[in-house]
């Protein structure tokens, strides 16, 4: 095997997507092992941003309900896993008990990609919480699944270039998974008056090529214009840079990495 893939779910009702786009990555690696997590909620977090004194009654219900979600999430686990064991590919089921971001940083960092799904509107602090924790507390490239049924990714792949160190760290994890990759596009943004940008040198050295495609920058939201143009090109994959602009990130995200994590609507591989 290859590589290491945290696979994180929570919700039943999209832990499939996510463990799907897991077997996915591990197959672009070439295989892996694929760690599945659900982490139970305790009962005194549950409460901790109301004013409500946790009793023994209250305990008792969260922990029903935690050990209902758990028990739902190891039945679809059994399910999918009896698919996908062979070789190069092995899954694991581990439920563990802690904070979710605080468990999702220790494990992430001993995984070579982490996969979770994209917050909705109607999830909470804490699924965000998460993400940012896998975003940005791990080290690790983190492939973001947009909610719903996830088509086949891989084969045509868009990366939304800035000449930084992030975008580089992400281009450089996106490397280990572009083997199935018919078209690579690069979107490159343009301010006014600026040089117009050139292929990264990072892909040719590593004998990709690739179609560079330039973004004005400055008219509307870069990053509509980064999936519209994402889209029009037919690609399943956009590969970026993860940035915040606030050193108090559990609550805020900056800019693209914000847009793309309220709206993508296809896998985005990132990394801070």
């Amino acid at each position: 095997m290859s590589g290491v893939i945290l696979a994180v779910t929570d919700d039943p009702g999209s832990a499939l997507p996510t463990l799907a786009s897991a077997r996915r990555l591990a197959s672009l690696m070439g295989g892996a092992r694929i760690n599945v997590l659900a982490i139970r909620v305790p009962p005194a977090s549950a409460i901790m941003l109301t004013e409500e004194i946790l009793t023994s009654h209250q305990a008792a219900q969260i922990t029903a309900d935690e050990d209902a979600r758990i028990a739902e999430l190891r039945r679809i686990f059994d399910g999918w896993a009896g698919t996908v064991q062979g070789p190069g590919v092995a899954a694991e089921w581990t439920d563990v008990e802690g904070l979710a971001d605080a468990v999702i940083g220790e494990w992430g960092r001993r995984a070579d990609f982490l996969v979770l799904e994209r917050p909705t509107e109607r999830d909470g602090v804490a699924d965000r919480l998460k993400l940012q924790a896998a975003l940005f507390d791990t080290d690790r490239p983190v492939l973001v699944v947009p909610p719903g049924p996830v088509a086949l990714f891989g084969e045509c792949v868009a990366i939304a270039w800035r000449d930084d160190r992030r975008t580089v760290r992400s281009v450089l994890a996106a490397l280990r998974v572009l083997s199935q990759a018919r078209e690579v596009h690069v979107l490159a943004g343009q301010r006014p008056g600026a040089p117009e940008p050139a292929l990264p040198q990072i892909l040719s050295e590593h004998g990709i090529a690739a179609t560079r495609h330039v973004l004005p920058v400055g008219k509307g939201v870069f990053g509509e214009a980064l999936l519209k143009k994402a889209h029009a090109l037919g690609a399943d994959l956009l590969v970026m840079g993860a940035y915040t602009h606030n050193f108090w990130r559990e609550l805020l995200l900056g800019g693209v990495t914000s847009h793309m994590l309220a709206h993508a609507d296809l896998p985005v591989l990132m990394r801070h």
